[in-house]
């Protein structure tokens, strides 16, 4: 018999358009052979999936079940294709937590760690992976713009503490721009980082879960036309360079699987993650270094994002992801 899936998208971030592309492809490439898949918008005021007709019937919040014409709709399970809040927040995992419905991601407390740039910089920091410099902000704080430089030094990064896709983020050259570049992150967030630049090649690596044992994908090089890898580098066509598999050594490569398998260990991760990384160049003893970014644990799933691009380059279709992945979702519970 078939499983009911809630494809969750929508919610209530910048990142409302990404994420109603990617449940677009999940719901274009889950096998209909095994699933049912009902595309669900999340709102703040209603969830709503509309069918073929374009009717549109409410979700029942209270016990996460869809009245249609002449059948109620439980569902098995619920892929969340939400980035941003509250998919990749955690609040979504603690709702379906508490209705107790099996869902494709980590869970509320990991969600909600890694989401928080400044707390998943500590976690990850205290792990002993390098990371960047940091300056931690919050909108009833008085900037002091010398402090700050004198932490993070120039060109630094400027960013909302709780965003996805570069949303708000700003390369700052000058110390003229730093408080221009704050003010514009407090406008997305209460929360602010400044962070160190760190220069050197972007690399991605992507892990999943499959019948109880991690799979590793191939490492991506990204090659940003911009001046950093920002929201119209990855939403635009020619802007950036993703290459797979990376073009680093295999003694580099081992080292950053390790330490991703590390982080998806100590972080309890669930699902597909992907963990970015700066590798800077050689320094003067010859030694290169994974600089932590972030880790999304929903990330893209486009036919052009990353992580699909590295399943690609194992011979695993979208198809068998999404099945992989659902597949490992109902098992664990």
């Amino acid at each position: 018999m078939k499983k009911n899936i809630a494809l969750l998208t929508g919610g209530f971030s910048g990142e409302y358009e990404i994420s109603i592309k990617s449940a677009g492809v999940v719901e274009k490439y889950t096998d209909k052979s095994l699933f049912r898949v009902f595309t669900i918008i999340v709102g703040k005021d209603a969830w709503i999936y509309r069918d073929q007709s374009g009717q549109e019937f409410s979700v029942d919040l209270t016990g996460f079940t869809l009245e249609l014409p002449g059948e109620t709709v439980r569902f098995d399970a619920a892929f969340i294709a939400i980035h941003g809040t509250p998919g990749e927040d955690g609040k979504m995992q603690g709702y379906l937590d508490m209705v107790g419905v099996p869902y494709n991601t980590c869970g509320h407390a990991t969600s909600a760690l890694t989401f928080d740039k400044y707390f998943c910089n500590e976690f990850v920091g205290r792990a002993g992976i390098p990371v960047a410099g940091t300056v931690y902000l919050n909108k009833r704080d008085i900037p002091d713009p010398e402090a700050i430089i004198k932490t993070t030094g120039l060109p630094c990064f400027v960013k909302p503490n709780s965003n996805g896709s570069s949303v708000g983020i700003t390369k700052v050259h000058t110390a003229e721009n730093l408080m221009p570049a704050i003010q514009k992150a407090f406008e997305i967030d209460d929360e602010v980082l400044v962070q160190e630049f760190i220069a050197g090649r972007e690399i991605a690596c992507g892990i999943y879960e499959k019948n109880g044992e991690l799979i590793v994908l191939p490492l991506t090089e990204i090659i940003s036309h911009n001046d950093f890898f920002d929201y119209g580098a990855k939403y635009t066509a020619g802007l950036a360079d993703e290459i797979t598999p990376a073009r680093i050594s295999q003694q580099l490569t081992e080292e950053c699987r390790r330490t991703s398998l590390e982080l998806y260990r100590r972080m309890n991760c669930r699902g597909v993650v992907r963990f970015d990384y700066i590798l800077t160049p050689e320094d003067a003893s010859g030694k290169r270094r994974f600089y932590f970014l972030e880790v999304n644990t929903i990330p893209g799933l486009s036919e052009a994002s990353i992580v699909p691009q590295q399943a690609s380059k194992m011979g695993i279709s979208l198809t068998q992801l999404f099945t992989d992945m659902l597949t490992e979702t109902m098992e664990r519970y």
